[in-house]
């Protein structure tokens, strides 16, 4: 499908921009082609779950439009939130700052009526697959109790043992000071 708009409604610097969706089900496509007093191409596949790439080549190839030509793919998706929502993930555990390992699920949940929600929630992972050690950093950065590395060593074969595909490490303050993180 095209259609046309003018110079006035569209950027017409010149550029050659493509905006994408990979959704569940379909691979939307608007491409806005600035060399050409901002012609709309637009174009709706499949999605291709096992390689969402090709679905993206799809929609692209629908245009008509050479990839080349491109400056600028702007992407976006609903996989991981589908994913999610629809509990199609990996097995997964978390280590986290002894102390703080049901933050997580307990989130944000001290306001009545949050957004209208209510009933039974199920972790993303389960709290047997959460696990502490040993350690903490302050706001500020400062480390207050050094990383127990024997700990994490024997938390991560923990989970590889329990068949864990996935793993999260995810310490208080780490934005503040990422060393035990890494």
């Amino acid at each position: 499908m095209e259609e046309n708009f003018s110079a006035q409604t569209l950027d017409s610097s010149g550029s050659v921009v493509a905006g994408i969706d990979v959704g569940g089900t379909f691979t939307d496509l608007l491409l806005i082609d600035g060399r050409h007093a901002g012609k709309v191409h637009i174009a709706k596949t499949p999605t291709t779950i096992d390689n969402q790439a090709f679905g993206v080549v799809s929609a692209l190839d629908a245009t008509g439009f050479p990839i080349r030509g491109i400056d600028l793919i702007v992407h976006g998706t609903t996989t991981t939130t589908n994913a999610v929502l629809e509990r199609r993930l990996a097995k997964t555990g978390m280590i986290t700052t002894r102390g703080f390992r049901d933050v997580i699920e307990l989130g944000r949940r001290t306001r009545p009526q949050a957004y209208g929600m209510t009933g039974t929630f199920v972790p993303i992972i389960p709290r047997d697959l959460r696990l502490e050690v040993s350690e903490r950093v302050e706001a500020s950065g400062a480390v207050r109790v050094p990383l127990d590395e024997a700990e994490m060593r024997a938390a991560v074969s923990q989970l590889i043992a329990a068949g864990c595909e996935s793993l999260v490490i995810h310490f208080l303050h780490s934005y503040a000071n990422p060393a035990h993180e890494r």
